[in-house]
């Protein structure tokens, strides 16, 4: 089962039914198709051949704001009558995120389980989370295991499908598992918690030193979601223990707790703006340039349609260059114009006023697609993923790819699905944080980090705040 949605409450977007039909709202054998052999956390699942397995309902949407309760319920309902219909169960495999904010609900994720306790009963659950979760106290309390990925980027999603199983085939024969759980109220930008890089590559190594000296199962550092507007928010620390390693687990959480604490000034991070990352891109002799419009980031729940990079490439009268931009407005016109036409319009910065003005163009249009792509990369790997309507339109030599749905820069199937080939890019501007160097890591040349307006920024403190991260 997977409820799985990492909320930005900054976001001026509501999140309803129609995106979780967009990229997951499944049951049954149609469930199980989708992730089968796919690198998914519920590819995982089905990897755990132990089981009678049994695919139940799965509800996902990519990152974006708050989830009206309406949609909320919707899914509650859904999960209900699948399990209802599933019969009696022995246990169960609970795909979340750790990040879900709803309209009504305190803790999406605890309404989460509730609604899948209400069938199944006192039944042990094993789960597991997006690093970028905001697990609660009562959330941990109300499953036997929970585990979160341990890489950023997240590639090893199936992997920890997985463990999830195996975690809970212990359960099921005989031995007594339960996470405990600590934080600390430290919000960390994502582009500090790289898990190649320290200090998080160093935090989660002296933690899995401890967890295996101190005969636990598990130990994961999570790394938070300062994006969120939610009291827990912040770093956490999971330790899984048996009943004889409860004092071992607390001991290991309170090291490693002090660890992150005494690591905190690691985790500040600043950047350059627009103006002056364009400059050194264009001065750089390193291609592709890399351009990560860190405030824009798509997989952190932004609109992708931020122009203060397209602007500044303009300016600069940059050639060779490639900028991804939501703007479903465009994309449908440059349909109807067709390809080879001339267009003439505003795209980009049309969601909120955040994230830059509408850029006023002229050009060309080079290609019209479905913006259909499947992933080979490692981030669900040989997954179906859609755009919607995309054009390449040429402006004054930079492609802008318009694409109709926001779709994070997970994969580099979104450029090569277009007929553009990343690697003979002179600069590339990606809307994310991390991740997309599961995609383009590998034919990057300077990578420069930019600090532009938007609702997921280099400095988290640029957000206004209602509540305050507690610790525990």
């Amino acid at each position: 089962m997977g409820f799985w949605h990492e909320t930005n409450t900054y976001s001026a977007a509501p999140t309803t039914i129609e995106q979780f039909r967009d990229f997951e709202l499944a049951s049954g054998s149609v469930l199980a198709e989708q992730n089968a052999g796919v690198g998914s956390v519920i590819g995982g699942f089905l990897d755990a051949t132990q089981f009678d397995l049994v695919p139940v309902f799965s509800a996902g949407a990519w990152p974006s704001g708050p989830i009206d309760s309406a949609t909320m319920a919707e899914l509650f309902d859904r999960a209900h009558s699948e399990l209802s219909r599933a019969g009696a169960l022995d246990g169960v495999l609970l795909n979340l995120h750790g990040a879900m904010v709803a309209e009504g609900y305190d803790d999406a994720e605890v309404s989460a389980v509730q609604a899948v306790r209400d069938v199944v009963g006192e039944v042990p659950i094993a789960g597991v989370l997006d690093l970028h979760a905001n697990p609660s106290p009562e959330l941990i309390g109300a499953v036997d295991a929970l585990v979160s990925y341990d890489t950023y980027p997240h590639v090893d999603m199936r992997e920890r499908g997985v463990e999830a199983g195996q975690l809970l085939s212990t359960v099921l024969e005989g031995t007594g598992l339960r996470t405990a759980i600590r934080k600390v109220p430290l919000l960390v930008a994502p582009i500090a918690q790289a898990t190649d890089q320290d200090p998080m590559r160093a935090l989660q190594q002296r933690a899995n030193q401890r967890a295996n000296q101190a005969g636990l199962h598990r130990v994961c550092v999570v790394g938070g979601f300062a994006y969120s507007d939610v009291s827990r928010a912040g770093m956490s620390v999971l330790a899984i223990h048996d009943d004889a390693h409860e004092t071992a687990a607390a001991d290991v959480l309170q090291q490693t707790i002090a660890d992150i604490e005494g690591n905190a000034a690691n985790f500040v991070v600043a950047r350059e703006g627009p103006a002056t990352a364009v400059r050194r891109a264009l001065g750089s002799t390193k291609p592709p340039v890399i351009l990560v419009d860190v405030a824009d980031n798509v997989g952190g729940g932004s609109a992708g349609d931020g122009t203060a990079l397209l602007s500044e490439l303009l300016r600069a009268g940059a050639t060779g260059a490639v900028v991804p931009l939501v703007d479903p407005q465009v994309a449908r016109l440059a349909e109807e114009l067709g390809e080879g036409a001339q267009i003439e319009t505003l795209v980009g910065g049309k969601t909120d006023d955040r994230h830059g003005p509408p850029v006023p163009i002229r050009g060309r249009i080079l290609r019209v697609s479905d913006g259909r792509y499947r992933s080979s990369g490692p981030w669900m790997t040989g997954r179906q993923f859609s755009m919607g309507t995309t054009a390449v339109i040429d402006v004054q030599g930079i492609r802008i790819m318009v694409m109709a749905d926001r779709t994070p820069a997970f994969h580099a199937e979104q450029f090569t699905s277009q007929g553009i080939d990343p690697a003979a890019a002179r600069l590339i501007v990606v809307k994310g944080a991390i991740a997309w160097r599961g995609a383009l890591g590998d034919i990057a040349g300077d990578v420069i980090e930019v600090a532009g307006p938007g609702i997921t920024p280099v400095d988290v403190h640029d957000l206004p705040r209602t509540t305050q991260p507690v610790g525990l």
